[in-house]
């Protein structure tokens, strides 16, 4: 099930990406379109992140 949703979410992080390289490159880096397009790529990237986190949590040790 985790692997299934990595993949998923990989896909749609490429996706996003090439649609703002497009898009930023159609019209600009400030264009209402683009910016929805890269919040949609940071919140799937935190996603991704996150499900990173669970699987493999950093182990702080004290000293």
């Amino acid at each position: 099930m985790i692997l299934k949703t990595v993949l998923e979410l990989s896909k749609m992080i490429d996706g996003h990406r090439q649609d703002m390289y497009v898009l930023t490159k159609n019209k600009g880096t400030s264009h209402p379109e683009v910016i929805k397009f890269s919040q949609y790529l940071n919140e799937d990237i935190l996603r991704m992140q996150n499900i990173i986190e669970e699987i493999n949590p950093r182990h702080q040790t004290l000293i």
